[in-house]
């Protein structure tokens, strides 16, 4: 389980952008790790769908730990703005971002060793009859779209359309037998609007009279079979914890609940993901198969710059952050 890092859940963030292709990159680190967790039987001879190569003195591959750099020897594109699934505002080559193609030959050096470009050809058979389901905001939808997009340029067959365990939307790729879905939440848990009651008292007469209550102890709907069905699961939340157009603090703050009733003293939202998160964990762990393999994604960095999405904020960046300023804005000084 990768672990959770503070500074990157507490921060405000915004949740739209165009960056979709480059988690790619996201998804090498995630399926990179399953190298040894599957037998490739019948597969020898074919070359590993995200192999590494050591560096001299490298020492262990550690791929949470690296820089960017610029390859421009990569010249055949992983995908490109023809695929369907991509948003069309996410879509940068057909939204004429100038610098959209050029993004493409940025890649992860890991320290310790080479991260090679994944095979896609490799990982639909690598992971024939099995099932793989992304669960999160729209940062696991922009992986759960590079990954299909880059399945489906070079998979041979016919290609099932569908809704597995209530995803928003799921492909399987019949000849493989590899299914892909994305299930839609924002916070892991159920949530919606809360008003005063007449009757009510806990958090009336602490003076609330309407905000969002957020169930910390139960899964949105969403999801809540996934983990029953899917061979590996990787989840995240974290951006709608600080939404305010959203959650305001003072107009519609979040209520939290568990086991039915409101936790009191009401608590603030960096206090409220963790509980969640635990409960959320223990949630996957306890319904997941034994062979199941779980992976959470932390968040990302802030997407815009000079505003938000709404506020006149635009994606400037021609090249990737320096380790000093992802430090820097993550820890919420953007």
């Amino acid at each position: 389980m990768a672990a959770l890092d503070a500074g990157a859940r507490r921060h405000p963030s915004s949740i739209h952008s165009c960056f979709a292709f480059l988690l790619f990159v996201a998804i090498l680190f995630l399926f990179s790790a399953l190298r040894h967790s599957f037998s490739p039987e019948g597969l020898s001879g074919v070359q590993p769908f995200a192999s590494t190569r050591n560096v001299a003195g490298g020492g262990l591959c550690n791929y949470t730990s690296g820089k960017w750099i610029r390859d421009q020897s990569s010249v055949i594109p992983r995908y490109d703005s023809s695929c369907k699934e991509i948003f069309k505002g996410w879509n940068c080559i057909s939204s004429g971002k100038s610098n959209a193609r050029d993004l493409s030959q940025w890649r992860w050096l890991p320290s310790g060793c080479d991260l090679l470009p994944l095979d896609p050809v490799y990982f639909l058979r690598r992971f024939r009859n099995k099932s793989i389901g992304f669960v999160g905001d729209s940062l696991n939808r922009n992986m759960f779209v590079s990954l299909v997009c880059m399945l489906r340029r070079v998979h041979v067959g016919d290609v099932r359309k569908w809704r597995p365990a209530g995803a928003d939307r799921g492909f399987t790729f019949l000849r493989n037998n590899l299914t892909v879905a994305y299930h839609r939440t924002n916070l892991l848990a159920r949530y919606g609007s809360w008003s005063a009651s007449p009757n009510g008292v806990a958090l009336e007469s602490l003076g609330f009279k309407q905000g969002y209550r957020v169930d910390v102890d139960v899964p949105e709907h969403t999801w809540a079979e996934a983990p029953l069905f899917h061979d590996i699961i990787i989840f995240n939340t974290g951006h709608w914890w600080w939404s305010p157009s959203k959650f305001d603090p003072i107009r519609s703050p979040m209520l939290f609940f568990e086991k039915g009733m409101p936790v009191l003293p009401p608590l603030p939202p960096d206090v409220g993901i963790d509980i969640t998160l635990k409960h959320m964990i223990s949630y996957i762990e306890t319904r997941m198969k034994s062979n199941g393999i779980k992976f959470f994604l932390t968040q990302s960095p802030r997407h815009f710059e000079g505003g938000d999405w709404n506020q006149g904020g635009s994606c400037r960046r021609v090249q990737p952050l320096a380790a000093e300023e992802s430090s820097f804005r993550l820890h919420g000084h953007a």
